[in-house]
């Protein structure tokens, strides 16, 4: 085969996987079925090359695989039950993205910056139109309702499906991400117009606690760009001042619960004669049932299992006389809540061992060197926050893309192996 021959397939098929890797990163706030195609279209792009020149990974990436691996087994040793299959292998399906973009990982062969370009225009594209997105759509709704409320959390981001809780989420890591030199290096004014963007997205739709959080990490991680810019620019600092003093509004507004969390209702026996619970007490009554289910059924060490820890909070629920819904329609009330924190909903399914090796995943990242991972290592904070008060690995735009953050490690080339005395 000729040199251009050779140079041209070899173009071909990592301009695919670029393309691929953007469509991951575009898809994810849009559309699950695109994302699960996306990772589907690259496993065969790189399994493919693999094929036709095997190689070695790097051992530092092999070393990313082991906890993510061994917590899908653990998650998985329910099927070898084989009672019931049906809905253990539905929970285990939802846990492969810790089997297979770990192992997508160690074979790409992709570099860091091609891949950082794919990821970057990807998902800040599609953040930026899901904001103009939802912003156009609250107009709307203000014009029939005149309620400012049609531009705050769930109502603001009603259009997206991954709803206002992960939209923030991506907002925050893609805010941390702005900075990278491997992507709009020449547009710094136009990184500097997203930024505001999504700052300003942030204070209408996220949690209080993703707030609290978020915006003191990247001002800390922003630091001394923050400072050269005061030096030259005051007005810019004065700008954005103003916007996130506007903007934490609604954010004060919602955040007024936290005043009075009224933890009596925590305590509570029956709910059936109680003020709605707020956010907080919620969670908290939740983690409640948690611990109880697990005392319950002596399941501290291998938990109750994935396919019965939401029927079994259920249970909880209607025991409590929570709120149940009208049972029309979609309305249930707080049945099929989830426990709203990972760790909580991590220990109730696999018990002590699948808390452990959570944990790991999140000290393994914690410990990583800055420079080999595509996530800033301050982000492993934020995810923290988050596990704390959702259960992200529940559904595939938290698992998903929890997945992608922990897993994008670029710590070498892959060592070709040699066939027949040629590599």
């Amino acid at each position: 085969m000729n040199m251009k021959a050779l140079f041209i397939r070899h173009l071909n098929s990592k301009l695919a996987e670029q393309t691929a890797w953007f469509l991951v990163w575009f898809s994810l706030p849009f559309s699950l079925r695109l994302n699960s195609f996306s990772l589907i279209l690259i496993f065969f792009i790189i399994l493919t090359t693999f094929i036709k020149k095997p190689y070695f990974p790097d051992r530092r990436k092999i070393w990313y695989l082991v906890f993510p691996i061994i917590f899908f087994l653990w998650h998985a040793k329910d099927l070898a039950s084989f009672h019931p299959f049906i809905p253990v292998w539905k929970e285990t399906e939802k846990m492969l993205s810790f089997l297979v973009i770990p192992v997508l990982f160690a074979l790409t062969k992709i570099r860091r910056e091609s891949f950082t370009k794919a990821a970057m225009y990807g998902f800040v594209s599609a953040l930026v139109i899901g904001g103009v997105i939802m912003l156009v759509a609250g107009a709307i709704r203000f014009v029939h309702t005149g309620d400012f409320g049609e531009f705050t959390y769930h109502n603001l981001a009603a259009p997206i499906p991954t709803g206002a809780i992960y939209f923030s989420f991506y907002l925050i890591f893609a805010l941390f991400k702005l900075d990278d030199p491997q992507w709009l290096e020449d547009r710094p004014g136009l990184k500097f117009v997203i930024a505001g963007f999504f700052i300003f997205l942030i204070l209408l739709s996220a949690s209080r606690l993703m707030i609290g959080i978020g915006l003191p990490l990247l001002a800390w991680h922003y630091r001394l760009i923050i400072s050269g810019i005061w030096r030259t620019h005051k007005i810019v600092i004065v700008f954005l001042i103003l916007l996130i003093v506007l903007g934490s509004v609604p954010f004060f507004k919602r955040a007024q619960m936290l005043i009075h969390p009224n933890l009596e209702l925590v305590r509570s026996e029956d709910f059936r004669n109680s003020p709605e619970p707020n956010g907080l007490n919620l969670r908290l009554t939740f983690w409640k049932f948690g611990m109880e289910i697990l005392k319950e059924h002596h399941a501290w060490f291998t938990g109750v299992g994935i396919d019965r820890s939401q029927r079994l909070l259920n249970e909880k629920i209607i025991q409590y006389g929570m709120y149940t819904g009208t049972r029309k329609g979609t309305d249930t009330g707080y049945l099929n809540y989830n426990f709203h924190n990972q760790f909580i909903e991590t220990f109730v399914r696999v018990g002590v061992p699948g808390l452990v090796i959570l944990f790991l995943i999140l000290i393994n990242f914690a410990i990583a060197s800055g420079d080999n991972l595509f996530a800033p290592a301050v982000f492993i904070w934020i995810i923290i926050g988050f596990f704390l008060t959702e259960s992200v690995l529940q559904r595939q735009a938290g698992i998903v893309f929890f997945c992608l953050v922990y897993s994008a490690c670029f710590t070498g080339e892959n060592k070709m192996i040699k066939t027949n005395g040629q590599y």
